[in-house]
């Protein structure tokens, strides 16, 4: 009788053990869970914050400038943004560029990799673009205030020129399930908003360069500036041979553009959902070259 309780004793202490250890790592997993929901929450409040500041127009245009608020106006980093819309390729498409309250001194204040802005009207797709001077992956694991985990930033890699004139500029964010990043790039995927938001909009300190998109599609998660060679003519052939080829059985296609080892193209890529092999990109062509 004594040993069967004995027994049942050490039953009921395995239990106890075993509750206590799933306990702790439920508390444990709820821990890291909430961490990273609050520096998920924290990092898209101060995106919101940003997107607040530079799309208030009160500030806004007179005369194809932006007017700088009276407390900055002796600061020679807050240059006003000038909006030039003479262009004759953008005056016949009938493109009006949107205007932005840009403070490049309170942008590199928030971080100094802060170098660009982009803007695509009808997405969710209003971000500063950073560069990390040293480390290509940084912003696809931290965000702009250093803390490790999503929603990561909107960037380019050390290859690209802050400039916007390389052949190809390749942007990177991520797919975000609450829709921001670059999630809502996928709405490219339906061939009508394809047509009504056509056009990207790259806001710099000194510049603003009007991109009209081509084409979106689904593609392998190979390197676009590490396989292809953009030194050579030939290698700006293939590479263009090559998105006409992945995107031909795509509706999201615009066949009138005219794409030539001249041209500067801006492309946009974010992962796709349950398939970590694969890249959804949404590329587009500089319209106003003389901006370079």
């Amino acid at each position: 009788m004594k040993r069967q309780e004995r027994k049942n004793d050490r039953t009921i202490n395995i239990y106890k053990i075993l509750t206590i250890v799933l306990a702790v790592v439920l508390i444990v997993v709820l821990i890291i869970f909430g961490r990273s929901w609050m520096v998920q929450k924290n990092a898209q409040k101060e995106y919101e914050k940003l997107s607040a500041q530079v799309n208030d127009l009160q500030n806004q245009v007179n005369d194809n400038q932006i007017n700088i608020p009276s407390d900055t106006q002796t600061e020679t980093e807050n240059v006003a943004q000038e909006v030039q819309t003479e262009d004759s390729e953008l005056e016949q498409k009938g493109i009006e560029i949107p205007q932005k309250n840009l403070n490049w001194k309170k942008l590199k204040g928030v971080n100094p990799d802060i170098y660009a802005w982009i803007y695509i009207p009808g997405t969710g797709v209003d971000y500063p673009v950073l560069q990390h001077p040293s480390d290509d992956s940084y912003y696809l694991n931290y965000n702009m205030n250093g803390t490790r985990g999503y929603p990561g930033c909107i960037y380019t890699e050390k290859a690209n020129s802050k400039e916007f004139t390389d052949f190809d500029t390749v942007v990177y964010g991520h797919n975000m399930r609450n829709d921001t990043m670059f999630a809502s790039l996928h709405n490219y995927e339906d061939q009508t908003f394809f047509n009504n938001f056509p056009y990207i909009y790259v806001y710099t300190k000194e510049k603003v360069l009007v991109y009209e998109i081509f084409a979106a599609y689904k593609t392998d998660d190979a390197h676009i500036l590490h396989t292809n060679d953009f030194s050579t003519k030939e290698g700006r052939v293939s590479y263009l041979e090559s998105i006409v080829k992945k995107s031909k059985n795509s509706p999201e296609v615009k066949d009138k553009i005219q794409l030539s080892v001249d041209s500067h193209l801006l492309t946009l890529s974010t992962c796709v959902s349950r398939q970590a092999d694969k890249r959804f990109v949404v590329q587009a062509i500089l319209l106003n070259e003389e901006q370079l």
